[in-house]
C-alpha cells in the first residue's frame, strides 16, 4: 500500500496546480502539507481525493529570529483550520512539539524519514498523537545521488510505503541537487522554472507518474494519510 504526501513549500500556484492535475489524472489520493494561503489549495478543500495538513516552519525560531512555536502553528492552522496532520518544514520535531501538536487538536505527525526502510508502521505516542513515518523523499533521494529509475523500496506490496514528493521537484522533474540549485533563483516564476525542467534522464516527475500508473494497476484503492489511519484504527 502506497500513500502519497506532498509538502507544498511555498510553491507558486501553477506549480501546485501541476501536481494536483497529475493526481487527478490518475485518480490517486494525496495528502498535502500546506505552508501558505493558496487559491489552488482552497479549490480542493472539499475534494475527497485530497487531505490538507499543515507544514509549519520552525527554522526562524532555531535561527533566533522573531516568533514563537504557537505563532508558527497558528499561522498555518488559520489557513487549514480542519487539519488533522502536521509535518514540519525540514522535519523539525521534539518531545515538547509533540505535546504542542496534540494541544492544538492535531491527530498525527509525519516528521520521521526512514529512507528505503520496508515495513514502516505508524504508532501512538504517549499522548495519543500518532507518528507516521515516510520511507521515500525526493530530495533525500537526490542527495544520496541515487537515480530516479529506482525507488529502492518494494512498491508492489501490501506493506505500507509513504512517499514525500514536493511540487517544485515534480515541476522541474528534478534528478539531482544541481538541477534544483540551477532553477531555484526562479522559484516563484513558473514560466522561467519550466525552462529548467530536466528532460534528459528520469527524474522526480517521471518517477511519480510511474508510481501513479502502477498504483492503479496493482491496488484497488488509494487513501489519504488520515483515511489510512482511520481504516487501520490508529485513530478512532
Amino acid at each position: 500500500m502506497n500513500l502519497f504526501t506532498s509538502d507544498i513549500d511555498w510553491a507558486p500556484e501553477a506549480v501546485i496546480e501541476d501536481t494536483i492535475e497529475l493526481f487527478n489524472k490518475y485518480n490517486v489520493k494525496c495528502t498535502f502539507f500546506c505552508t501558505h494561503k493558496s487559491s489552488v489549495i482552497d479549490s480542493i478543500k472539499s475534494d475527497k481525493n485530497f487531505e490538507l495538513g499543515i507544514h509549519p516552519n520552525f527554522l526562524p525560531l532555531m535561527n533566533k529570529q522573531q516568533g514563537s512555536i504557537s505563532e508558527a502553528i497558528e499561522k498555518v492552522l488559520n489557513i487549514v483550520p480542519d487539519a488533522k496532520g502536521v509535518r514540519s518544514h525540514s522535519l523539525v520535531q521534539s518531545t515538547p512539539l509533540y505535546q504542542t501538536f496534540k494541544d492544538y487538536g492535531l491527530e498525527y505527525e509525519a516528521n520521521t524519514n526512514l529512507p528505503y526502510k520496508n515495513e514502516i508502521k505508524p504508532y501512538k505516542l504517549w499522548n495519543g498523537l500518532v507518528k507516521v513515518m515516510h520511507n521515500f523523499e525526493d530530495d533525500i533521494h537526490f542527495l544520496y545521488n541515487f537515480p530516479f529509475d529506482d525507488t529502492k523500496i518494494n512498491t508492489y506490496t501490501n506493506m505500507l510505503n509513504v512517499f514525500c514528493i514536493h511540487p517544485i521537484h515534480i515541476y522541474l522533474n528534478t534528478d539531482t541537487e544541481q538541477t534544483y540549485n540551477n532553477a531555484k533563483i526562479h522559484y516563484q516564476n513558473p514560466a522561467e522554472l519550466i525552462k529548467y525542467r530536466n528532460t534528459k534522464v528520469i527524474g522526480t516527475r517521471d518517477l511519480l507518474i510511474n508510481l501513479l500508473d502502477n498504483h492503479n494497476k496493482y491496488f484497488d484503492n488509494s487513501y489519504t494519510v488520515y483515511e489510512y489511519l482511520k481504516i487501520e484504527k490508529f485513530i478512532i
